[in-house]
């Protein structure tokens, strides 16, 4: 079962944390979506690992306690949930014509 609002809070983070991080991922994923080699769920893989595993780790150190992990924090399907409301906002900035 997916914890939605601990996928809100992680997904706010994330897109708040770095510019760097978010910015590397919108790059790389217009270039895809550019190319027209854009694939929604390999879209969702990439944010997950580049931008929320990050962000979750930083979270975890900032705001969790000694005994809590970044990935009992925030398990793989409040991720992917965070994930996939990310990488569709790409796909809106990119059918709009928003590149990075």
């Amino acid at each position: 079962m997916t914890d939605t609002i601990a996928a809100r809070e992680l997904e706010l983070y994330a897109c708040n944390f770095s510019e760097s991080y978010y910015n590397m991922v919108g790059k790389t994923l217009s270039k895809f979506h550019k190319n027209g080699e854009f694939n929604l769920d390999r879209a969702i893989a990439y944010v997950d690992r580049y931008l929320l595993v990050p962000a979750a780790k930083n979270y975890a150190l900032e705001y969790g306690g000694m005994s809590s992990s970044w990935h009992t924090m925030f398990p793989k399907p409040t991720r992917s949930h965070a994930a996939e409301s990310i990488a569709r906002s790409f796909v809106s900035e990119f059918r709009l014509g928003n590149y990075w």
